[in-house]
């Protein structure tokens, strides 16, 4: 007589699982070691050189011919379009400096004679002022910003800014002239040369 193998459900749902769960992690393991990642890195090397120029974009300044009214013991004249006690033709504007490198500097402006040694005659005065034509691009040094100073002719001259700035549209400045002509003043042409030095920093 033939023995009847009795199977519980339970057991064999039990064994069912085991077997699911089995097939399911070895399917995943194949996975995985089929998506295998790896990384790594490459390298990139740029110098940029730092360039130290200063440019006068505008650099002539022309007051023409004229004189001291008679009767005047002096003129004025200046680049912001003032002619008091004379008739020199009106000029509206001075120097332009901007710095055209790609790095901040030190700046300092002289110039090439004294007061007596450009217009002559009783208590000349030779003048300039400084004033950033473009915000920010000037931090002011030994002189105040927008106040008239005297000219000066020993080795570098003025500290003017102690910072001039490079970034675009904020690297300009304007440099005004005023002149004090005496009625007693050398007659004559006579001419002068600024010189701006601009030094990393």
């Amino acid at each position: 007589m033939k023995k009847m193998l009795k199977v519980n459900l339970s057991e064999l749902i039990k064994y069912i699982a085991i077997i699911i769960i089995i097939l399911s992690l070895f399917s995943l393991g194949l996975k995985l070691t089929g998506y295998a990642t790896t990384t790594d890195t490459g390298i990139i090397n740029i110098t940029i050189s730092q360039t130290v120029s200063i440019n006068f974009t505008i650099d002539n300044i022309n007051f023409g011919s004229g004189s001291v009214n008679i009767g005047s013991d002096n003129a004025t004249i200046n680049t912001l379009g003032n002619v008091i006690n004379g008739n020199w033709t009106s000029v509206t504007q001075g120097f332009v400096l901007e710095n055209i490198g790609n790095s901040n500097v030190t700046l300092h402006l002289k110039s090439g004679k004294t007061p007596a040694g450009f217009l002559g005659g009783t208590n000349p005065s030779y003048q300039y002022n400084v004033t950033n034509s473009e915000s920010g691009s000037c931090v002011s040094g030994d002189i105040v910003l927008g106040a008239w100073n005297n000219v000066n002719t020993i080795s570098d001259g003025d500290l003017i800014c102690s910072v001039f700035g490079f970034i675009s549209n904020a690297n300009a400045i304007d440099i005004d002239l005023k002149l004090v002509i005496p009625s007693d003043a050398r007659v004559g042409a006579s001419s002068d040369t600024f010189t701006a030095t601009g030094t990393s920093i």
